[in-house]
């Protein structure tokens, strides 16, 4: 057995320490390795730059342990008990990394113990000691017999429970008849728990009858931090690590915030993960050891097929209603259509490069990429009404799903490239193949106003500004007044506002302005509200810009382009159509 001791080291300087102890039988040298990445968080992090002391010995006497590469360490071998003391750097608040100060600690697994190369499939045994007193811990991390000491299998396991330590919130909660607990950690106001409760409980227990088979856990936690402005998540095999606004959670006055919707849409989508990608798992990830990329055309199966799903929950359950979901909807495609990089990238494309494109993106990346998440949700609905239409509504994504997650439970192993379709095709009974090349393959647009209209929604583009990002309405008007677009996305600064992302062609770019130029006047006035005054600008006039440039005052030029018919408005036209789509239907 592995064993791992994890305990402050400063909490001030935010330094864990650990070791790791084994008893080595033989004389073979032997190499240590943290990874690179972890699974969930598609690029290179380079875990291992936040050791900050490395000493092994053995039999009580000091031992050779030398750093070979960034993340490896080769040891010479020398029978008898070896212990590897390390301190680690511990100051990232993410759900990816490791924290520990004053007020809270969080690690996930793979940023903090080092894997034994030559034994990985040996069980591992935590021990967690020196926390504060009366600091709570939450993990799913199967418990030994003392407290605080876990085991698992092997390594693998080890890295994929993340924990929680600190004063934490625990609202436990069951869904279908499974225990399931949200731990919350943070500093926070009065809030109505019993709400948020009953919510991401109907959530939970829809998704797990939608399977029709026993989830892939036997319990089931979400460790919730809350601060100011953070929001993400990352998936784990019988828990998810999440974070959010502290004014997210929900207010007891008993409306739904967007905010707060928002935020049930990320319990579902870590939630519907432990299928999707943690059982139901692209070859090239199961097989990985976590020190180089593992490349798939396949992300868009299961991180976009998984936002299609993580709203739907919403509705489904009830938490939620029709029009709020195509709310929800309608700013998805406006994202999408917004983007030039839809054009430019395939989902396929788009899932292969994610280490280098999606997760390392920058003020172009929505000229030259497209979101698997996004786009991928698209096409994931657009699937599922191809499916639904061409079955006669006897078969739709659902199924798919299904036989996906029994295909894992009967055979437990990865997805090859080919094989998504190929279950497709088996379960539905339909030939998947041209709309899946049409939809997967090329940048063609999807075919959205035509599937929604077999659903009773109606898609109508309108010519708004980039803010508005799109919405439900309750009927469609016969036009909308079309108006000046600064063709760049923006935010406010001390003065004026700085410009985050130009859109190729448009008003800005045509100016000569740039991603992080700060603009102060339009025609000789300073900028306060710049909404306000951009409203005044008229389609073709000619307006004088002043804006800073490193540290330079610059002067330019822009006409004023109107606002092209990418703002997508849903409205409901046959609540019936709409009713069988939106509610999941008996089994046969």
């Amino acid at each position: 057995m592995l064993n791992y001791h994890l305990q402050p080291h400063s909490l001030t300087q935010h330094l864990w320490h650990v070791r790791l102890s084994f008893t080595q039988l033989d004389n073979q040298n032997f190499t240590l390795s943290l990874p690179n990445w972890l699974p969930g968080s598609y690029m290179i992090r380079d875990f291992a730059r936040h050791i900050v002391t490395l000493t092994a010995s053995c039999n009580n006497s000091p031992a050779t342990a030398e750093q070979i590469n960034k993340n490896t360490w080769s040891c010479k071998g020398l029978a008898g008990k070896w212990e590897i003391s390390y301190l680690v750097y511990a100051f990232d608040s993410s759900v990816r990394g490791s924290f520990l100060n004053t007020e809270r600690g969080f690690f996930d697994g793979a940023c903090l113990f080092l894997r034994h190369n030559q034994r990985q499939q040996e069980a591992c045994q935590l021990i967690i000691s020196g926390l504060p007193e009366n600091w709570d811990i939450a993990t799913t991390m199967p418990a030994a017999s003392l407290p605080r000491v876990y085991q698992t299998g092997n390594y693998r396991a080890l890295i994929d429970y993340p924990v929680e330590m600190g004063y934490l919130l625990r609202l436990p909660f069951t869904a279908a008849g499974i225990e399931h607990e949200i731990v919350i950690s943070g500093h926070f106001s009065q809030f109505d728990q019993q709400r948020l409760v009953q919510d991401v409980a109907r959530i939970c227990a829809c998704e797990i009858a939608m399977f029709d088979a026993p989830p892939p856990f036997e319990r089931y936690s979400f460790l919730l931090h809350v601060g100011n402005g953070i929001y993400g998540g990352l998936e784990h095999r019988s828990s998810s690590a999440l974070m959010a606004d502290r004014h997210d959670l929900p207010q007891t006055n008993g409306k739904n915030s967007e905010a707060y919707i928002t935020l049930l849409g990320l319990f579902s989508h870590e939630y519907f993960h432990a299928w999707n990608v943690k059982s139901i798992i692209p070859a090239a990830f199961a097989n990985n050891e976590l020190n180089t990329e593992a490349y798939t055309h396949l992300l868009w199966a299961f991180e976009g097929i998984t936002s299609y799903y993580d709203d739907l929950f919403l509705v489904r359950s009830g938490v939620i209603t029709p029009a709020q979901y195509l709310h929800l909807l309608a700013k998805t495609i406006t994202r999408v259509q917004q983007g030039a990089g839809r054009l430019k990238q395939t989902l396929a494309e788009s899932s292969l490069t994610a280490w280098t494109k999606y997760y390392k993106q920058n003020e172009n990346s929505a000229n030259a990429i497209v979101s698997y998440y996004q786009k991928g949700a698209l096409a994931a609905m657009c699937l599922d009404h191809h499916i639904r239409q061409h079955t006669n509504q006897q078969k739709n994504l659902d199924d798919v799903m299904r036989a996906l997650y029994q295909d894992w439970r009967q055979r437990g192993l990865g997805l090859a490239e080919n094989e998504w379709l190929k279950i497709a095709r088996e379960t539905t009974g339909i030939d998947l193949t041209q709309v899946y090349q049409q939809y997967i393959m090329t940048t063609s647009d999807l075919p959205m106003a035509e599937k929604l209209h077999q659903t009773g929604v109606s898609l109508h583009w309108a010519a708004l500004p980039l803010q508005h990002g799109g919405a439900y309405i309750e009927e469609p008007t016969a036009s909308e007044q079309t108006c000046a677009d600064l063709g760049a996305r923006f935010k406010p600064a001390t003065l004026g506002i700085t410009l985050q992302q130009v859109f190729n062609q448009g008003s800005a770019e045509n100016a000569g302005l740039s991603a992080g130029d700060q603009l102060i006047a339009l025609n000789d006035e300073i900028i306060t509200d710049f909404s306000t005054q951009w409203a005044r600008i008229h389609i073709g006039e000619t307006v004088r810009i002043h804006f800073i440039r490193d540290g330079l005052l610059r002067q330019s030029s822009l006409l004023a382009q109107p606002a092209i018919n990418d703002t997508a408005l849903l409205s409901i036209e046959n609540t019936q159509l709409l009713q069988q789509w939106l509610q999941p239907q008996p089994r046969k």
